[in-house]
């Protein structure tokens, strides 16, 4: 009897085995078909911020492998129809085609795919298909479009953003903005990482002149800025991996870049500026971890932290004041006393990320 039940359960192994097999090998046999007949893009796909709430439809003929089996379609972008350096739109397939809104589309143009605000450009698109671990990725025949992105950011009166690879911020909508300073109208600055290579630009509301860059080689450290009526070129960073303090003068047009100098400044080092104005006081740069940092013996009290650049006032040290609250910096800018927070004293080490806006004290 029990030699009957170890043959019966041989026999049923075997027999489940052969099924698997043979669904593999129906699938392996099947003909693969990519997904077709993409529709929606036209030949130029119009796209304006005024229209950025409105949606397109792109539908498509599925892909199939043969067999009744899962499976993932997503829409996928590139510059050049080869796609060689295909960038995947997150948007979910419904009823065979992608549906999203021309603002969703415009940020995936400009931020992902890189592409100049108001210039027109050639897009390619295709279907990606895929299902199982170890089945084929199945791609449609690319269909290929223009399109001009434009620009989408609601900027702050009469301020100031960067963009540019060599600050991290490749697009025109993903942009840094430059704080105000107290006392000081014509007079912005920001801190911000700079890549060893690379470069960047302004830009802003109508106001300020919309995107410019530099005029002419820096004289001094300084570069002119670009107008309406020439907007000017790319401005070079410096040349070093770093974080650097830009200033902005627009009394005179001009543009300086000069490595961070952040100073703590008060009652956790009993003096003021400008005699506490220091290298001692100076928060020093970790280029691994990106960010800057100030180890020393403090002496109890309000923290009080400030940036120089020769675009500031030295002695009035407080127009450029900043502040950590629940870890997130704080900048004074063009307005009245900011909230303080105490130290205890004693050794310690403040350290400040100027990517993520954060502050801590360890």
């Amino acid at each position: 009897m029990k030699k009957f039940k170890y043959l019966l359960i041989a026999c049923l192994a075997i027999s489940l085995f052969s099924c698997e097999d043979d669904d593999i090998v129906k699938l392996n046999d099947s003909e693969y078909v990519p997904a077709s007949n993409i529709e929606g893009f036209g030949t130029t796909l119009e796209i304006s911020k005024p229209q950025k709430a409105e949606t397109v439809t792109i539908s498509y003929t599925p892909a199939s492998y043969g067999v009744d089996i899962v499976k993932t379609h997503k829409l996928q972008f590139a510059t050049s129809e080869d796609f060689s350096d295909p960038m995947t739109f997150d948007v979910d397939a419904s009823d065979n085609s992608f549906s999203f809104s021309v603002g969703a589309l415009n940020e995936f143009l400009t931020e992902d795919l890189a592409l100049t605000v108001d210039e027109e450009a050639t897009v390619s698109a295709r279907v990606m298909t895929y299902s199982l671990n170890g089945v084929d990725t199945l791609y449609s025949s690319p269909v290929n479009f223009k399109t001009t992105p434009y620009l989408d950011i609601l900027f702050a009166e009469n301020t100031f953003y960067l963009f540019g690879d060599g600050v991290g911020r490749i697009a025109q909508n993903n942009k840094l903005k430059l704080n105000k300073v107290f006392g000081e109208p014509d007079d912005s600055w920001t801190i911000v990482w700079m890549e060893a290579t690379g470069t960047f630009k302004l830009c802003s509301d109508v106001n300020y002149k919309g995107v410019i860059g530099k005029v002419g080689d820096p004289v001094d450290g300084e570069y002119t800025l670009g107008t309406v009526e020439n907007r000017g070129e790319d401005i070079p960073v410096p040349g070093t991996a770093g974080y650097y303090t830009v200033g902005v003068n627009m009394a005179t047009n001009k543009l300086m870049i000069e490595p961070a100098n952040v100073y703590i400044t008060g009652p956790n080092v009993d003096a003021w500026p400008v005699s506490s104005v220091t290298e001692e006081n100076r928060f020093k740069q970790d280029t691994e971890n990106k960010t800057m940092y100030l180890t020393k013996s403090f002496l109890g009290g309000e923290l009080r932290l400030h940036v120089t650049h020769p675009y500031i006032s030295a002695s009035d040290w407080w127009h450029a004041e900043f502040i950590f609250l629940d870890g997130k910096i704080e900048y004074r800018a063009d307005g009245g006393d900011q909230e303080r927070v105490n130290i205890d004293g004693g050794e310690k080490t403040i350290e400040l990320d100027f990517i993520n806006q954060t502050g801590k004290i360890k």
